[in-house]
């Protein structure tokens, strides 16, 4: 096996590691990414996806243009919106997850000739900054597609018997199949996750959005979403006794504009 492989092998066995010391940090930071469950799933499908582009990338395999990834996290992006949780959360999870990344490094390096460990740290950092580059900007727009646009408000607590649970009304209109393909988009999976999980065609999950749209009276998966899971948009409560967050965290989330992106890749590809 050559060292590259070897090396590969190392980081795709070490994506628990790498998932578990990120959330730990994001913990101990105070991230609001890590609060609730689902938020969290989605934020730790993201990492294991940006380091399997990173064991791809070792392997030789160039990165496939994957329109499920661009779809994913636009979603996420304007989900970021109802959720109440700053884009710039987002682009300081990524440092994190790099650090993470970082600390099994050794033992990737380990596996390779020393006259190689350069290039292979070089080809790590390249592709996760390539993969983190991608999802920042496509989340970011969609982040401020969904602010311009005014992205459904959370419903005001007590308003109504919806806001402490599911909208059971709404859900009532829909047939089995589309309220497990709407848990699904809940879930935060693609319509070709959600194809599979179900063994049902994309076009057969678009035929059931569109059902789902239509006897909502929405237009959008945040729009059904917000409408039959009130609840899943109340504000996210701060940990206790968190560590003090650096600067960024407290600008405005319309500071944090596309720019960004570029920014960061800058970044990234000089480490």
């Amino acid at each position: 096996m050559s060292g590259r492989r070897a090396a590969a092998q190392v980081l795709r066995g070490a994506v628990p590691e790498i998932t578990e010391a990120y959330r730990d940090a994001l913990e101990d930071i105070g991230s609001p990414l890590v609060y609730r469950d689902d938020v969290w799933e989605q934020c730790r499908h993201q990492a294991q996806s940006i380091v399997g582009e990173c064991v791809q990338a070792l392997e030789g395999v160039q990165r496939p243009e994957s329109p499920g990834v661009g779809e994913y996290t636009r979603l996420l992006g304007a989900l970021r919106v109802v959720q109440r949780i700053p884009v710039s959360e987002s682009v300081r999870a990524a440092d994190v997850l790099w650090q993470s990344v970082q600390n099994v490094m050794a033992k990737v390096l380990d596996r390779v000739e020393a006259e190689q460990r350069v290039a292979v740290a070089h080809t790590v950092s390249t592709a996760f900054g390539i993969a983190v580059g991608y999802r920042l900007y496509q989340g970011i727009r969609a982040y401020e597609e969904a602010q311009r646009t005014g992205a459904p408000s959370e419903p005001e607590r007590g308003s109504g018997p919806s806001s402490d649970g599911p909208n059971a009304q709404a859900l009532g209109l829909l047939t089995l199949r589309e309220r497990e393909v709407l848990a699904a988009v809940r879930a935060g999976l693609t319509n070709r996750l959600i194809s599979r999980r179900f063994n049902i065609s994309e076009a057969t999950v678009k035929r059931h959005l569109h059902n789902v749209y239509r006897k909502l009276g929405v237009s959008s998966r945040v729009q059904a979403l917000n409408t039959a899971f009130p609840s899943s948009t109340v504000d996210v409560e701060p940990l206790r006794h968190a560590r003090p967050v650096r600067a960024l965290d407290h600008r405005a989330p319309s500071a944090i504009s596309t720019s960004r992106f570029a920014a960061y890749c800058v970044t990234m590809n000089a480490r």
